[in-house]
């Protein structure tokens, strides 16, 4: 039987949650294509304009930029488990065929970021079972894949040289902009796409 109404269809679409829709795909590839692009500018634009200022960790100071695109994905295709995890493969890939300094290695940091996001999630889920997840808790789980991001570059390409003090002072560069421009910033466009008539054919097509 065909849905009766908007709401209906969204219903619909809810409980069917442990498997990607066409719709969901689509969604999943282009976005992260998007990020994946973006990822390889905002790259060159940071070491270009903030590290030349010399403060260290300054690099980081768009970091989140890298994660809002899963919390655009993430609300997009109705909270899937995985979806985030996939965005993050695809991600990577178009960073390494973009031409992303970091080569193959893009494809480990957008991966590994996306597992961080969907597990920290997941498990504030389970923390809060039977509550709403607050955009709060959205925006700590982007500021904690930000910071996964830049852990696993250090550990890979600089180790034990980096002095403590810069090392927490990237942490909490990264920490800090992930939570506001990838956290904040993905619920904030996410909420005016829902203003807008952009979602309505997620309501129909289904």
């Amino acid at each position: 039987m065909e849905p009766s109404s908007d709401n209906d269809a969204l219903k619909v679409r809810q409980q069917s949650s442990y498997y990607f829709e066409t719709s969901d795909l689509v969604i999943i590839a282009l976005f992260a294509a998007l990020g994946g692009i973006s990822s390889t500018v905002i790259a060159e634009i940071a070491r270009v304009v903030f590290i030349p200022l010399g403060i260290p960790g300054s690099g980081q100071i768009a970091s989140g930029l890298h994660i809002v695109w899963f919390v655009l994905i993430y609300f997009l295709v109705n909270k899937k488990i995985g979806a985030v995890f996939l965005a993050g493969v695809i991600k990577g890939m178009v960073e390494l065929f973009s031409g992303n300094t970091l080569g193959i290695f893009a494809i480990v940091l957008a991966t590994g970021a996306a597992i961080v996001f969907e597990m920290s999630v997941y498990l504030l889920k389970q923390v809060f079972r039977g509550k709403r997840v607050h955009n709060a808790t959205l925006a700590f789980s982007a500021g904690l894949a930000s910071v996964s991001n830049i852990i696993i570059q250090i550990q890979t390409f600089i180790g034990r040289d980096l002095p403590p003090e810069v090392f927490l002072l990237i942490l909490i560069f990264s920490f800090l902009s992930g939570i506001f421009l990838g956290g904040y910033l993905g619920i904030l466009i996410y909420k005016v796409f829902e203003q807008t008539s952009i979602l309505d054919w997620r309501r129909t097509n289904t």
